[in-house]
């Protein structure tokens, strides 16, 4: 796969901006595009984005018509405003065969159709690439979908397979088919179904891991076309629906970090957070920030859509953003380090399947209290500018890892009847331990097996939590082994390393993790919707979901079941370091449950790896979430929100010396220790040494 570097003479942003879609479309004239883009100058959100649709640039065959482009331009280079160019090199005009599609992610199916893409990409690059007001390029909108049987799709995955297996009779042991040739491979939907009972696990997870690695090809492509003609600018995606299972649309999000100059990401409470609750979307912002900001550092990360307006049919969930909101959403964004906050979007559609939805103005074309809100912030950072460009995230030594292997084979496995085999466990496991270090206020990365660094780093001594990683490749074993003799803690829940990624049960041989845990997995009960396992180092029952497994080894870790006694978790040294194993859905439990027990038992483990962030919790404090950013030395900026419907009092632990002024909420009372929040409300403090 052709991986192209990132633009080397892109210069840094200053940062953060906020900023909104400028939606341009057919029936528009100049006046309405130079209000919009001077309501954004007006309001401090100096960033906006645009979509170039072809099918509105090509309405005929071989006629371009750029005029409404060119005073899109025009007006944003006299009000100021930097313009992000989402290319649309997926959605043709109807008259090259695009009929029924939209500006979503999909890749372009045919030799053919890359070859008119290319022609498109050029003409819109070689216009725009010299307007004063281009700030980046956006390779396309939201990448990131199912599995397909398209032409090209196909074309490149059977020399994938033959450079996988070699020959036709080593895949056909692997899959169970008679093929003679790789030529011979046709479509089959079974590649694509999931559920029990599917005879041919390997033909499933090929399907997909070709298809990560597919998109992954073609944004690489589509970056080498924009660089050819443009090496000046900066290249940028956000893909979306990021909560949840990243292999059910293809995602790996690491492989883009070499051709990317940054990474983003849509966040739409509405469409993209099925798996959270009302109380839990300032902790939605929060993951999907630490998400793209682990698959993409060292570089930037944005939030490149962030709804802004309100839905009645255009989303899984309706919802209409209050300020309260919006302000909630917006600095649990810049408290994560974002350099970009866009909104989807400024000004309504007025066709299509958005048409009328999530404006962040009215339809008179004046300012809501959302965007009144967004201005305020704007304002507030504009006034601290120096701060907010310094500033960068405080990180702890506690990582979460995520693996796309064990998301493929849940997705295989999905049966809806428990969250614990369904599609998004493993996510929903590692939500539950995200959930408790936040309500500690103890900072953690997430990571991608594949992208994590298992030789440590010179911070010293890491929390690594493995949650429900079903799928481990061999590699990553030996890494998590060398890992704790290197004087590193692991801590290992639910079924992770039971399997390969074709499914394999790897207990019944040798468990890849035996060596590392002084143990191996025995047996499991199903146990429904809620569970308990009791553990002793340190005492504490903790609420389990779906499965609980048995340990054949000896440990302090026993817990009393129906009359006879069952080891249900161990904890060992292993060379300088320790792993901590519960083979139950402990994180899961603590998700749809009481999170209290998880979040006592893990403070315990955690707190020692948490020494580099000055600021935490006082105990655990549900609905609280805090967001810590160093400045400079002895210098410091929270965020704590509270994501509740109701008044919540959040309990502050903070460095001696240290003394705030408030930079966003209600007034502060006290030492700011305890930071009283109304529902919903958010509080940015700055911390400074007393004088």
């Amino acid at each position: 796969m052709l991986l192209l570097p990132a633009a080397a003479g892109a210069a840094e942003p200053e940062r953060p901006r906020l900023g909104a879609q400028v939606w341009v479309e057919p029936g528009q004239t100049e006046q309405d595009l130079d209000r919009w883009f001077k309501t954004l100058a007006d309001s401090h959100m100096p960033v906006a984005r645009l979509f170039l649709m072809w099918n509105y640039l090509e309405a005929e065959p071989g006629r371009w018509d750029f005029r409404l482009y060119d005073a899109a331009f025009r007006a944003a280079e006299r009000h100021g405003v930097r313009v992000v160019a989402t290319l649309t090199p997926n959605h043709g005009p109807a008259h090259r065969g695009y009929t029924y599609s939209t500006q979503g992610g999909a890749i372009t199916t045919t030799e053919e159709r890359l070859r008119e893409a290319d022609d498109y990409v050029a003409r819109v690059v070689n216009r725009y690439r010299t307007s004063p007001a281009l700030d980046s390029w956006m390779l396309m909108n939201e990448p990131g979908q199912r599995a397909a049987a398209d032409p090209l799709a196909l074309a490149r995955y059977r020399p994938w397979l033959k450079e996988k297996y070699g020959t036709a009779a080593k895949l056909d042991a692997a899959w169970n088919t008679s093929f003679t040739s790789f030529d011979e491979i046709a479509y089959d939907p079974r590649w694509s179904a999931g559920g029990f009972g599917f005879a041919a696990p390997a033909a499933f997870t090929d399907w997909q891991t070709f298809w990560r690695g597919h998109l992954a090809w073609y944004l690489s492509r589509t970056a080498g076309v924009v660089r050819r003609l443009d090496p000046a600018h900066r290249v940028h995606v956000n893909p979306h629906a990021l909560v949840g299972n990243l292999s059910n649309n293809s995602l790996d999000l690491p492989a883009w970090r070499p051709f990317l100059d940054s990474l983003g990401a849509s966040i739409h409470p509405s469409w993209h957070f099925g798996l959270l609750g009302r109380e839990q979307f300032a902790l939605g912002v929060s993951w999907v920030c630490d998400l793209v900001r682990g698959a993409s550092e060292p570089k930037p990360f944005w939030v490149t859509e962030l709804q802004g307006g309100g839905q009645l049919y255009s989303a899984a969930r309706p919802l209409t953003p209050d300020e309260r909101d919006i302000a909630q959403w917006v600095w649990t964004s810049v408290g994560a380090g974002a350099d970009r906050v866009i909104f989807w979007l400024l000004n309504a559609r007025g066709a299509g399947g958005e048409a009328g939805e999530w404006s962040m103005l009215d339809f008179g074309g004046g300012v809501t209290l959302r965007l009144e809100e967004a201005s305020v912030i704007a304002r507030v950072i504009e006034r601290n500018a120096d701060l907010f460009a310094r500033a960068r995230p405080v990180e702890s030594r506690v990582t979460i890892l995520l693996s796309l292997e064990t998301m493929t084979l849940q997705e295989r496995f999905r049966a809806e009847d428990f969250a614990g085999r369904d599609r998004d466990a493993h996510v929903l496991e590692a939500l539950g331990f995200y959930r408790a270090l936040s309500e500690l206020g103890i900072p953690a990365s997430l990571k991608h097996a594949h992208d994590f660094d298992w030789r440590g780093d010179a911070r010293g001594p890491q929390l690594l939590i493995l949650p429900h990683a079903s799928v481990l490749t061999a590699a990553q074993a030996s890494g998590v082994e060398g890992f704790v003799r290197r004087g590193n803690t692991v801590v290992a829940t639910g079924l992770t390393a039971a399997y390969d990624a074709e499914g394999r049960f790897l207990p019944l041989k040798r468990w890849p993790l035996a060596g590392v845990a002084g143990a191996t997995l025995i047996d499991f009960r199903v146990v429904g919707e809620r569970g308990e396992v009791a553990l002793t180092d340190p005492p504490v029952k903790l609420p389990t979901h779906f499965v609980e497994g048995d340990i054949g080894a000896p440990s302090q870790e026993v817990v009393v079941g129906t009359g006879y006694a069952r080891q249900t978790a161990s904890r060992r040294k292993t060379g300088a370091g320790e792993f901590v194993w519960v083979p139950s859905l402990v994180g899961l439990g603590a998700w749809r449950g009481d999170g209290a027990p998880l979040a006592r038992w893990l403070e315990t483990i955690a707190k020692p790896f948490a020494r580099e962030a000055p600021f935490g919790f006082e105990g655990r404090q549900p609905d609280c979430l805090m967001r810590q950013m160093r400045g400079g030395e002895g210098e410091f900026v929270t965020v704590i929100t509270n994501g509740a419907g109701q008044p919540r009092t959040c309990r502050l632990r903070k460095p001696e010396g240290l003394v705030p002024a408030r930079l966003w909420g209600d007034a502060l009372a006290g030492d700011g220790r305890n930071i009283s929040l109304g529902a919903r409300a958010t509080s940015v403090l700055q911390w400074k040494r007393a004088a």
